[in-house]
C-alpha cells in the first residue's frame, strides 16, 4: 500500500511538471553514489571546473541560441562566471571556489546520481555532493534557447548561495522561491504568476507550513513553484532584498524558518503570510514585474527619503548601487545615485539642525540664526519641509534671546550711571525673565546678579540721600538757630 502511495505520488509530480511551462526545477539534494564510469574531462574557468564528457557534442542547437557552441563545456563557460559574479553582488558573499558543473553527456548517467528525475522529465538539473557541485542533464537541455539555459544556471548557483549562507538550513519553499526570484524574468514568469492567480482564485494556496515540507512542496509543484516565487517576490518588494539576504542568515542559527522570519523581520510568521496574502491582488496588477535584480524598484527608498529618513535610506541604498552596478541597471542606477545625493544633503541638513537646536541650547543665538537659514535652505533643496517649522520656531527664540541680551547689556549700562537705576532695574528685569524662559540659564544669572547689584546700589543711594538729607536738616537746623539768635541779640543777654 505505501509503495502504491509513493509510485502514485512520483506520477503526480510528473504530471505537474509537464502541466507547468517550460519547467526547469532542482530538486533537494539526493544520495548519490559513485559517478558513472565516463571518460571525464576538466574545463576551468575563473570560477567555475567545468567537468565534462570528451567527444560529446550537441545535435539539436535551437535557432534562438546564437551565444550556443558545438562544444558544451565551451558553451557554458562562456556565460558561467558572469552569472556567478553577478549573484556575489547579490549576495554580498563569495562561495569557495572553484566550483564544479558536471555536465553529464546522457539520461543513464544523469540517473545514476538523480534517480528520481528518470520519472520526473522536468528536472534538467540538481546540486550535489554537499552542495558544491552543479548536475547538468545535457539531453535535457540541449533544446533549450539562451534565456532558459542561462536562467538554469541562475537557477541552481542561487541555490548555492542560499544553502552557503543558511548552511543548509534554508527550507524547500524560500530556497525555490529565491532560486525562481535569480532567474531572468521572461514569459514564463507571467504564465506563473496567471497560474498563482488561477489557485488564488480557487482559494488553493499552499500555507506556508506546507511549502515548509519538502515532500508536500514537490507533490504540488504547479501551485508550489508559482507560490513559492511570489512569497519571496513580496518580502524583497516590501522590506528589501538586504532583509532578505538577512532572513537567510538567520536561518543559519534559528530552529526554523518561523523564528528566523520573526528575528529578521520583527514580526511573527502569521503577521507575514497575512501581509503577503493581502499583497497578491497587487502581484497579480502587475508587482510580479518587479524585480531588484532585474528591474529594481526605487519607489520604498524614495519614500524614505522623502520622509527625511536619510539613515536608513542611505544605508539600503549603498547596497541598491553596488547591485545596480553589476545588473545592466543603468537608468535606475543613476536615479538612485540622485536619490543618494539627495540623501547627503538631508544629512547635511539635518545636522544643520541639530546644530541649530545645539546653538540655542548653548545660548548661542546668532550661531541659531546662522545654522538656521542654512538648514531650512538644505532642506528646501531635497525637497523635504517637515523640519522647516522646527528650526523656524529655533530662529524666533534665538531673535527673542537676542533681543533679551541686549536689553541686559543696556540695563547693565544704565546701572552704571546714578540717575538711571530705576530705568536700568527694568530693563534688568524683563531681559532675565526673557533668558530664563528661553533656558538661558547662564544669562539669565547674570540677569539676576545685576538686578541684586542694582538693589544695592539703590540701597546705597537711598542711604546716601538719607545722610545727605540729614546733614541738610542739620545744618538748616543750625542756620535758623543763628538767624534766631542774631536777631534776637538783647534778650540773650539780659537772660
Amino acid at each position: 500500500m505505501i509503495l502504491c502511495k509513493k509510485i502514485l505520488t512520483l506520477l503526480l509530480v510528473a504530471v505537474s511538471l509537464i502541466l507547468l511551462p517550460h519547467p526547469a526545477y532542482a530538486q533537494e539534494p539526493t544520495p548519490e553514489g559513485p559517478l558513472p564510469v565516463v571518460d571525464w574531462q576538466e574545463l576551468p574557468t575563473q570560477y567555475f571546473i567545468i567537468v565534462y564528457a570528451n567527444g560529446i557534442t550537441l545535435q539539436n542547437q535551437p535557432v534562438d541560441c546564437p551565444a550556443c557552441g558545438i562544444d558544451p563545456a565551451q558553451q557554458y563557460a562562456a556565460f558561467i562566471d558572469k552569472i556567478y559574479a553577478d549573484q556575489v553582488a547579490v549576495f554580498n558573499t563569495q562561495l569557495q571556489i572553484p566550483l564544479n558543473l558536471r555536465l553529464f553527456p546522457t539520461e543513464e548517467s544523469y540517473f545514476q546520481v538523480n534517480p528520481l528525475a528518470k520519472d520526473l522529465p522536468g528536472v534538467l538539473a540538481h546540486t550535489m555532493n554537499d552542495q558544491s557541485e552543479i548536475a547538468i542533464a545535457l539531453t535535457r537541455t540541449e533544446n533549450l534557447g539562451e534565456t532558459d539555459l542561462t536562467n538554469n544556471i541562475r537557477h541552481e548557483i542561487a541555490h548555492l548561495f542560499a544553502s552557503a549562507l543558511s548552511d543548509g538550513k534554508l527550507n524547500t519553499g524560500f530556497q525555490e522561491g529565491i532560486a525562481q526570484y535569480l532567474e531572468q524574468p521572461d514569459i514564463k514568469t507571467e504564465k506563473k504568476q496567471d497560474l498563482l492567480r488561477q489557485t488564488f482564485d480557487q482559494e488553493q494556496l499552499l500555507t506556508w507550513a506546507q511549502l515548509d515540507n519538502a515532500e508536500q512542496f514537490y507533490s504540488n509543484p504547479q501551485v508550489a513553484y508559482p507560490q513559492s516565487l511570489s512569497i519571496v517576490s513580496f518580502l524583497i518588494d516590501r522590506y528589501g532584498l538586504v532583509n532578505f539576504i538577512k532572513f537567510i542568515k538567520a536561518s543559519a542559527t534559528e530552529p526554523g524558518y518561523r523564528s528566523a522570519l520573526e528575528a529578521t523581520y520583527g514580526k511573527p510568521a502569521d503577521s507575514l503570510e497575512t501581509e503577503w496574502k493581502a499583497y497578491l491582488p497587487q502581484y497579480f496588477a502587475g508587482r510580479w514585474q518587479i524585480n531588484a535584480v532585474y528591474t529594481y524598484d526605487l519607489s520604498r527608498v524614495t519614500e524614505l527619503v522623502n520622509n527625511g529618513a536619510y539613515t536608513d535610506a542611505g544605508a539600503e541604498l549603498a547596497e541598491v548601487i553596488t547591485l545596480l552596478q553589476t545588473t545592466e541597471q543603468q537608468a535606475t542606477l543613476a536615479e538612485a545615485q540622485a536619490l543618494m545625493e539627495r540623501i547627503q544633503h538631508g544629512k547635511t541638513a539635518g545636522l544643520l539642525a541639530d546644530q541649530t537646536y545645539q546653538a540655542l541650547q548653548a545660548g548661542d543665538y546668532d550661531q541659531v540664526i546662522n545654522k538656521g537659514n542654512a538648514a531650512i535652505q538644505a532642506y528646501q533643496q531635497v525637497g523635504y519641509t517637515e523640519r522647516i517649522p522646527e528650526i523656524q520656531t529655533y530662529m524666533h527664540r534665538a531673535t527673542i534671546g537676542q533681543d533679551a541680551l541686549e536689553r541686559l547689556n543696556h540695563g547693565e549700562e544704565l546701572l552704571n550711571s546714578l540717575f538711571f537705576l530705576f530705568e536700568a532695574e527694568n530693563e534688568l528685569y524683563e531681559a532675565t525673565v526673557l533668558l530664563q524662559s528661553l533656558g538661558n540659564q547662564a544669562a539669565a544669572q547674570r540677569g539676576i546678579d545685576l538686578l541684586n547689584e542694582s538693589v544695592q546700589r539703590q540701597r546705597i543711594l537711598a542711604y546716601g540721600l538719607l545722610g545727605v538729607g540729614t546733614v541738610i536738616l542739620f545744618f538748616n537746623g543750625l542756620r535758623r538757630l543763628y538767624n534766631w539768635f542774631s536777631a534776637n541779640p538783647l534778650e540773650v543777654e539780659l537772660s
